[in-house]
């Protein structure tokens, strides 16, 4: 598994040792996100990280090395993506930190297209189906048309966490009482534990392993 942190990428092992950074590059990502054998990655330089991938905003970069090495592709030096995911066509989307727009790219992240909507998303997640869920103040919101609008995703908890498991079938995410949920599909939200410490990511396995991470803390 891999951590995105603000120093770089590091990986958790079955017998939750951490080990890194990945490559030896100390970039803050702030987005990051995986379609095929590619990570996308958006944030800010470290002060070891290779001048040419951007500053003070890293833009999109890419890595086809499991985050070993890192490549400029869009926005270098410009955009700073605290919101990134892909959908399960390979479509990424991401929320422009700086205006709140949410941007669309369907090329590998090299030309990117206002989809039209603005809104403050503390993620972003796609699921099975193609609906892109955003985790906003107001609570999470739907969108069923490729981000170009956006509803109140209905009986939804109101989560400031989320994560869609591997094969995007289910979603888990974290309530301000520290309370995991999870649905399936279109099915019911569950509740299915709580965090332990202070939850800044979670991430659901294809099993159905749940994995919380957060200050000097993580559980499962």
């Amino acid at each position: 598994m891999l951590l995105g942190t603000h120093t770089g990428l590091y990986t958790l092992g079955e017998d939750g040792t951490v080990t890194g950074p990945v490559g030896g590059i100390d970039l803050d990502a702030m987005g990051l996100t995986a379609t095929g054998d590619n990570l996308y990655a958006s944030g800010h330089p470290g002060p070891s990280t290779p001048a040419e991938l951007g500053a003070p905003n890293l833009g999109i970069i890419r890595s086809q090395d499991g985050g070993e090495t890192w490549e400029p592709v869009a926005f270098t030096g410009e955009k700073d993506f605290h919101a990134l995911t892909a959908g399960p066509d390979g479509t990424l989307y991401g929320q422009d930190a700086g205006d709140g727009a949410v941007l669309i790219s369907t090329d590998g992240g090299v030309s990117w297209s206002p989809t039209g909507s603005t809104l403050l998303a503390f993620g972003l997640e796609v699921d099975a189906v193609g609906r892109i869920i955003a985790v906003t103040p107001d609570g999470p919101q739907v969108s069923t048309d490729r981000g170009e609008s956006f509803a109140a995703l209905t009986d939804a908890p109101n989560l400031f966490l989320m994560a869609a498991s591997p094969d995007r079938q289910r979603l888990v995410g974290v309530d301000a009482n520290d309370t995991i949920w999870t649905v399936t599909g279109a099915g019911s939200w569950q509740e299915v534990g709580t965090v332990h410490g202070t939850a800044q990511a979670i991430t659901i396995t294809d099993e159905g392993d749940v994995l919380s991470f957060g200050w000097g803390e993580h559980g499962r």
